[in-house]
């Protein structure tokens, strides 16, 4: 059996990119698949850790209402992309994988993850900031930049 999560995010996920971006941040993960089939997370020993399916736009209110239920839906504004993230069950850390995987989706697309997990403060820029006198001034405020991440509220 496996445990289930579902990114709702705002643009078009690249699954491949997101992954590939993990790995390059030392994640020990090997990619194969996607299109059509799902994309395939594995570990360095070989074994499937998490199955992500390819993203389905979700224009309709209700269908998100529907399939997570009205309090949730209430935060998420349409459209979306769907995307599920499975973890396999009996494989250690594959849901620590699944759940990083999909924060990375919402931390780079804007979103929220189905069921709520703990949220990691908004990205950064990788841009440096001016230097000046206020400490402050060199760290993006939430909010403050285009593809700062989702941290609650309404989407859309």
């Amino acid at each position: 059996m496996s445990t289930d999560l579902v990114a709702l995010v705002r643009r078009d996920p690249d699954v491949h990119a997101v992954a590939d971006g993990m790995i390059a941040m030392g994640e020990r993960l090997e990619l194969r698949g996607g299109e059509p089939e799902p994309t395939l997370l594995y570990d360095a020993e070989g074994r499937l850790l998490v199955s992500v399916e390819d993203a389905v736009r979700v224009s309709a209110q209700s269908e998100i209402r529907r399939l997570l239920g009205p309090e949730f839906a209430d935060r998420v504004g349409v459209p979306v992309w769907w995307v599920d993230v499975r973890a396999v069950a009996d494989v250690p850390d594959a849901m620590r994988v699944a759940r990083a995987f999909a924060d990375s989706l919402v931390r780079w697309l804007g979103g929220t993850v189905y069921p709520d997990g703990a949220t990691d403060p908004p990205a950064l820029s990788w841009k440096a900031a001016e230097h000046g006198d206020d400490p402050a001034g060199d760290v993006a405020q939430p909010g403050g930049l285009p593809g700062d991440a989702y941290q609650g509220g309404v989407i859309g």
